[in-house]
């Protein structure tokens, strides 16, 4: 993450948010929190109002009156809506928006061309799947271009993300993938922090406490399998003796197909993603 993240502060000019709901409030936080973007340049739509409103006392931020006001006079518009409601979105804005706007989405499964063939011809758009640990600055983006986008246009979604951890730059066509990992990811993590912590339980540790050490131990690993230049595969053998406990362990989790249940889950993600996209969703 850059210790400057002020740095292209310029670039974003006045920003949209079409859709206050927990992604898009984690955006906004992180473009105020973060100093990218001044909370009365950052004008929000959505069509809960206590949504809005609850965005206006945290943060500061102008509530438009409706997605037309939001995005008229702004630089980038950013769509922070259910995939199932972005072509309603769409029709509503297309009147508005015109080259001068980035279009940057947030919809899984919903692709540049579609959104370009909704709007203006020569729109910019960008795709982007960030996760939800860029609530806390921890998260990761990756982005992807559309046909009409330029290299400052790539730097001003870089500029946007980077307020909410790390930011990758791949092709389209991986973005169902990206969606099934670290899109899914997060919950799939979850889930096995919450198994960690009930072994804990079950084998006689406080809840409170085989938590912590759940969350811990999860976030370490992570922490050093980032920063290691040894494989994942390399870091589990370190911490594995011959016939020691960690030994049993894995075996069992090999024998009851951890490795295969997690590739396993990925694909589907992916799969329901690619799904979304050609429109069988």
């Amino acid at each position: 993450m850059s210790d400057n993240p002020t740095s292209d502060n310029a670039s974003l000019g006045n920003v949209a948010l079409i859709g206050a709901g927990v992604m898009g409030e984690a955006i906004a936080s992180a473009l105020v929190n973060r100093g990218v973007c001044e909370p009365g340049r950052i004008r929000v739509s959505d069509i809960r109002t206590d949504r809005l409103e609850l965005l206006r006392q945290r943060l500061g931020v102008y509530i438009a009156g409706s997605n037309q006001d939001a995005a008229r006079n702004a630089s980038v518009v950013l769509l922070a809506v259910k995939p199932q409601a972005v072509q309603t979105v769409l029709r509503d804005i297309a009147c508005v928006v015109n080259r001068n706007h980035l279009i940057v989405s947030i919809a899984a499964g919903v692709t540049a061309n579609s959104i370009e063939s909704s709007l203006p011809a020569g729109s910019r758009v960008i795709r982007a799947m960030p996760n939800t640990p860029g609530v806390i600055g921890m998260g990761i983006t990756a982005i992807s271009a559309g046909s009409n986008v330029s290299e400052e246009d790539i730097r001003t979604a870089e500029s946007l993300f980077r307020s909410m951890g790390e930011v990758v730059v791949v092709d389209e066509r991986l973005m169902d993938a990206v969606t099934g990992l670290s899109g899914s990811g997060p919950a799939y993590c979850f889930l096995f922090i919450e198994a960690l912590a009930d072994a804990g339980v079950l084998n006689g540790l406080p809840r409170d406490i085989s938590l912590k050490l759940a969350c811990w131990t999860v976030l370490g690993a992570a922490a050093l399998a980032k920063d290691s230049p040894d494989h994942p595969a390399v870091l589990k053998s370190k911490v594995t003796s011959p016939a020691g406990t960690t030994a049993a362990g894995l075996a069992v989790l090999e024998r009851m197909g951890l490795r295969s249940a997690v590739i396993d889950a990925v694909t589907a993600a992916t799969d329901r993603s690619r799904q979304l996209s050609s429109g069988n969703g």
